[in-house]
């Protein structure tokens, strides 16, 4: 990956909300994977910084959430904003939001300042798996 940059934000967010419900899936079929694939077509993603990133050491969530929060304070307020709705769409992919992945988005989402009315109205123009 390199430099961590808004790309790798994002795959730092997948990663934290992926695992918020203690539950990783690396299946293709799975919802959440399938919202991370969308979100990588949508955000130009390509394989190489994907396959760096699942291969460089992450550390503990709190690392990974101090992390993602430090690389999200020099986005723009646009991108964060795009960065908490496509957190939203991996927390509801499989249609069960778990009490661990709610209390992450809020605590980015918090964190960063976004207010919920924007990551809402920012959520309607991402593509989504249904």
């Amino acid at each position: 990956m390199g430099k961590l940059n808004y790309k790798s934000g994002l795959l730092y967010l997948y990663w934290l909300m992926s695992g918020a419900d203690g539950a990783k899936n690396f299946d293709p079929n799975d919802p959440e994977w399938k919202t991370m694939k969308l979100m990588r077509e949508h955000e130009n993603i390509g394989e190489d910084d994907f396959d760096s990133f699942i291969n460089s050491d992450l550390g503990s969530a709190d690392d990974q959430l101090n992390t993602v929060l430090s690389i999200m304070q020099h986005a723009s307020l646009d991108q964060k904003v795009t960065a908490l709705a496509w957190m939203d769409l991996v927390m509801i992919a499989d249609g069960n939001i778990h009490t661990k992945e709610y209390e992450l988005y809020n605590k980015v989402r918090n964190k960063l300042g976004v207010e919920e009315e924007a990551v809402k109205a920012a959520k309607l123009k991402l593509p989504s798996i249904k």
